[in-house]
């Protein structure tokens, strides 16, 4: 039972974090997507650097940066290949929000043989009671029997909990993949508008 409240705790651990998480992506991502393109539309670049250090956590903010440093670079072909730096950088963004995801696929799909494992070990464990005392019959060894049971069902309860987290995340995982492609596909459309019409300088 140990093992298993130790994943439980755990898997909540991630859970409670994630949800925090995405959450505050999700909102704060159509904010700063707003603020971006305003200031691109009035060609504020200082102001979209400046926005970009203040929502530094998020990943289109971390984008936005990249394409600005390569757009600034003093070397022309460090600007000639921005966009591809770009897309470089928003699929390592992409790994990044999987973060800790493993570990609830992990817990669940291990728990339920972590549960087995602990009722074999109990039934044996009652047998070999059972055999010390020389007695036999089912009333002997029913209460460690059902006490051993106990472990396997808190080992399938843990794992359908991690289960059900993990594929409800992987699903909003997938919808924040999209958010971000399509966010940073749009202001690297209006960076690439934008740029031919300033001076590169040292980023």
């Amino acid at each position: 039972m140990y093992p298993l409240l130790i994943f439980s705790l755990v898997g909540w651990a991630v859970i409670f974090e994630r949800l925090w998480h995405f959450r505050r992506l999700g909102n704060d991502l159509r904010a700063f997507h707003l603020e971006a393109i305003n200031a691109l539309l009035r060609n504020e670049r200082e102001h979209l650097r400046e926005l970009c250090k203040t929502y530094s956590y998020l990943p289109t903010a971390r984008l936005v940066t990249t394409a600005l440093e390569r757009l600034h670079a003093k070397d022309e072909r460090l600007r000639d290949r921005w966009a591809e730096a770009l897309e470089r950088r928003r699929q390592l963004i992409n790994q990044d929000l999987r973060k800790n995801l493993w570990v609830l696929g992990t817990i669940g799909s291990a728990s339920p043989f972590v549960g087995l494992f602990g009722t074999v070990v109990g039934i044996l464990q009652s047998f070999h009671h059972m055999a010390e005392k020389g007695t036999g019959g089912f009333a002997v060894v029913a209460s460690g029997i059902s006490e051993a049971l106990i472990a396997t069902a808190a080992g399938i309860v843990v794992a359908v909990i991690a289960v059900i987290a993990y594929n409800a995340f992987q699903t909003r995982w997938s919808a924040l993949v999209l958010t971000i492609k399509v966010h940073t596909e749009e202001l690297a459309e209006m960076l690439d508008r934008t740029s031919s019409s300033e001076v590169p300088r040292g980023a």
